[in-house]
């Protein structure tokens, strides 16, 4: 499995709405993308801090979803008030203990 963490500086005070926007239009859009394995939002609501974890089947998967997810990184930073551009990452999951 791999993973891909996007990292976003957001206005504290829209965090909702981009938390919102994610679950309802982002999330359903993601699930339609062969080899997405799942989702997990990290937030730091004082600071705004947030940082998604997409996971994938294969790195293989992970890099042909690039195209189709990058709108979504558009969108969470327009909807969240992003104070600058995503920081992107890309990992192997070596060890995963949730069910």
């Amino acid at each position: 499995m791999h993973a891909r963490l996007t990292t976003l500086m957001l206005d504290p005070d829209r965090l909702g709405e981009a938390i919102t926007q994610l679950e309802s239009d982002e999330i359903p859009r993601f699930k339609q993308i062969d080899g997405f394995k799942g989702f997990t939002l990290l937030v730091d609501r004082d600071s705004g801090k947030t940082t998604a974890v997409s996971f994938w089947e294969s790195e293989a998967a992970m890099r042909e979803s690039e195209q189709a997810v990058q709108p979504s990184r558009q969108r969470a930073a327009e909807t969240g008030g992003a104070a600058g551009e995503p920081t992107v990452e890309r990992f192997e999951v070596a060890l995963d203990t949730m069910a």
